[in-house]
């Protein structure tokens, strides 16, 4: 599958990103039971150090995730998503935001997933994050584990 990362600098004026993200909210239903966009505005993405992604496979977008300002050397990856499992788009996606991450100066990324969503724990713990202690708006909400990641 041949596969490019496009950045969105308006994901909530892009018409691929908003079907993207109705995908998720509705995956995310039926993981949880919560959609998360009461965690996450696609507004959140348009800071200036803030980034939003889509991975195209031809005109088609598969995948998309993006992060944003959490502290000044920390920022919060939001929106992760694909279509397709098992094909390497979330590792492209995470890998990309993880590399641009630190071209914008974060020296860390904090993230935060639903406890039920267990492959999402699984990528994350096989990909280098560390469980943390909950954060921000996570903290004594039993459902969530939140997670960290030094950029090197």
């Amino acid at each position: 599958m041949n596969i490019t990362i496009e950045r969105v600098r308006h994901p909530n004026e892009d018409e691929r990103v908003t079907s993207l993200i109705n995908k998720l909210n509705q995956s995310l239903i039926s993981i949880s039971g919560n959609d998360g966009t009461r965690n996450a505005s696609i507004d959140d993405f348009t800071h200036e150090k803030a980034l939003f992604i889509i991975a195209l496979s031809g005109e088609d977008a598969v995948a998309c995730g993006g992060f944003r300002p959490l502290l000044p050397q920390i920022c919060e990856v939001k929106r992760m998503f694909s279509l397709k499992k098992g094909k390497g788009l979330g590792l492209k996606i995470l890998s990309t935001l993880e590399i641009a991450a630190k071209q914008f100066d974060y020296q860390q990324i904090y993230l935060e997933t639903r406890k039920t969503n267990e492959n999402a724990v699984a990528f994350y713990l096989k990909n280098g994050y560390k469980i943390i202690e909950n954060y921000g708006i996570y903290i004594g909400r039993e459902e969530a584990v939140c997670f960290s990641k030094k950029l090197s």
